[in-house]
Parts: C-alpha cells; structure tokens; sequence
C-alpha cells in the first residue's frame, strides 16, 4: 500500500516541487526589475509635426 501511495503522490510533489522553484526564481528576477535604475527612454531626433 506504501509503494503504491508513494508512486501515485511522488511524480505530483516533484512537479509542485520543480514548478514552485521556478516561480520562485520568476519573483526574484521581476522583484529586481523593479529596483533596476530607470531607463533613458527615447533618444533620438524629435522632430516637430506629423511626417
């Protein structure tokens, strides 16, 4: 009964376990977009009026 339990639930909390450390991953890299410094934004020519 152990091994059949152990071989229904393993497979499972493997896939959480995986899927839970790349979401931790993801919230890291975005948390440190957040504190990344602001871009310089457009630079290039400014033209007036429609072309």
């Amino acid at each position: 009964m152990g091994l059949i339990l152990l071989a229904v639930f393993l497979p499972i909390l493997t896939v959480i376990f995986f899927a839970a450390r790349r979401q931790d991953r993801l919230n890291r890299a975005l948390a440190e977009l957040d504190h990344a410094p602001a871009d310089a934004g457009y630079v290039g020519l400014h033209l007036p009026g429609p072309f």
